[in-house]
């Protein structure tokens, strides 16, 4: 499920690097959000193909709604919720990730988030960190292990982003999907509480690997 107004050059970087996965058994569901450019639209046409497909989301911006909106219409067992800004690393990111999502005691998996300069922009999310959650790690180079190896290692976090985080699609039906109240921030780790109430588990996986 990725979200999209306008920004057609991320976009187009962004399915370019899924082509290159070596897992294939996917389905992209676009959630157009209120774009105004005509290319936008040109280019979801030039796209749009059995296994891309273009949903429109009219009301205001509110990001757990429009992928809500977007989870309705997803054929498949395991939902990625996924950025427009996000760029495959590693050609078996998707697969990793599906590998602990399959495990019944899984109840959200998230992946190594990584800056154009080479240091993490996500490896995990801890509450409390920064006044109510933070990302672990955040700035360490990218090649570092970091403390006692977490930021090098896949292992257990309370929560992860939903710039690149997947799930089961019986789970996230069961707690109810994103929260709507948050409509920009804390959505996904509300999500991830919501999971953990429920006795799964939230997975960091350091071997999908993105920008």
């Amino acid at each position: 499920i990725i979200p999209n107004k306008d920004q057609v050059e991320s976009l187009d970087k962004c399915l370019e690097s899924i082509e290159k996965s070596s897992y294939k058994n996917y389905e992209i569901i676009i959630v157009e959000n209120n774009s105004t450019e005509d290319a936008t639209f040109a280019y979801y046409k030039k796209i749009e193909s059995d296994k891309i497909r273009i949903v429109y989301w009219s009301d205001e911006f509110n990001y757990s709604a429009i992928n809500n909106f977007g989870v309705k219409e997803a054929k498949g067992d395991y939902i990625l919720l996924l950025n427009n800004d996000t760029k495959i690393l590693d050609k078996d990111s998707l697969g990793d990730m599906l590998g602990y999502c399959m495990r019944p005691e899984v109840g959200i998996v998230g992946s190594k988030l990584i800056y154009g300069d080479g240091t993490i922009q996500h490896a995990g999310v801890i509450l409390g960190l920064g006044g109510i959650a933070g990302h672990a790690f955040i700035g360490l180079d990218a090649k570092e292990y970091g403390y006692m190896s977490r930021a090098y290692l896949s292992c257990d976090y309370t929560a992860v982003t939903a710039a690149c985080l997947m799930v089961p699609k019986a789970v996230f039906d069961e707690v109810g999907g994103l929260c709507e109240e948050y409509a920009v921030a804390f959505n996904d780790v509300d999500l991830c509480m919501k999971v953990r109430s429920k006795g799964y588990l939230v997975v960091y996986d350091a071997f999908s690997q993105w920008y």
